[in-house]
């Protein structure tokens, strides 16, 4: 004979699984990119200091405890995603170091990557730039430093081959490269409204074409 107080606790038991931690580990890597899913597309919309515990819990479907218990608090789950975006920059960089015309190359890849991330800007804008962020380092040694170790060394190679003018600083060099792929994206109210210039825009080959050439005309050998 079922016992129906023990029936109920069975289900109870059921809906805190389903909501809670996942004894199955391949559930519990899947509840943790859902958390990680959630922080990112909840920064499409809001800032990362106006979200809560329970807009993220509600994002993923799971409980507020869950949060902690895989992150620790809501800045380890938004650092743990800054670990992600800087995994897929990463990748980015690999593909433009084997490339032919690697300046090119990591101009069209960090396009892609900055239209294709738009909660990267937002982090940079609001945490970084704000002079009085939590995450403001951890932005910077994720993603900033290691493009600046990366992307100096590349136009070295480059002056090095005779393809860019040796009197160039690399470092100097390289920061404006960034800078004319970024400042597009940190102004959009201005690049929009004022220039009617849109996000497809910036994010389409031929304004990568059109950022490659002032680069190249103005440091070619």
């Amino acid at each position: 004979m079922v016992n129906p107080e023990a029936q109920h606790q069975k289900v109870i038991n059921q809906k805190t699984i389903k909501r809670g931690r996942p004894a199955d580990p391949a559930l519990q890597h899947q509840r943790k990119q859902d958390l990680l899913d959630a922080a990112f597309e909840l920064l499409r919309h809001k800032s990362y200091r106006s979200i809560t515990i329970r807009d993220l819990a509600d994002a993923a479907g799971t409980q507020s405890a869950m949060i902690k218990y895989y992150f620790g608090d809501k800045q380890g789950l938004f650092l743990a995603l800054l670990e992600r975006l800087a995994t897929q920059q990463r990748s980015v960089f690999q593909a433009v170091l084997s490339a032919s015309d690697p300046i090119k190359t990591f101009i069209t890849a960090s396009l892609e990557f900055f239209s294709q991330n738009p909660p990267v800007i937002r982090l940079l804008i609001d945490e970084v730039l704000s002079g009085d962020s939590q995450l403001q380092q951890a932005f910077i040694e994720r993603m900033p430093k290691r493009m600046a170790r990366l992307l100096p060394q590349l136009i070295d190679a480059q002056q090095q081959a005779g393809r860019l003018r040796q009197d160039l600083d690399p470092k100097w060099a390289a920061f404006s490269l960034v800078s004319l792929i970024l400042t597009p994206f940190m102004l959009a109210p201005v690049r929009e409204q004022a220039w009617n210039i849109s996000v497809a825009d910036i994010s389409s080959s031929r304004w990568a074409d059109h950022i490659y050439r002032l680069f190249i005309e103005g440091v070619r050998a």
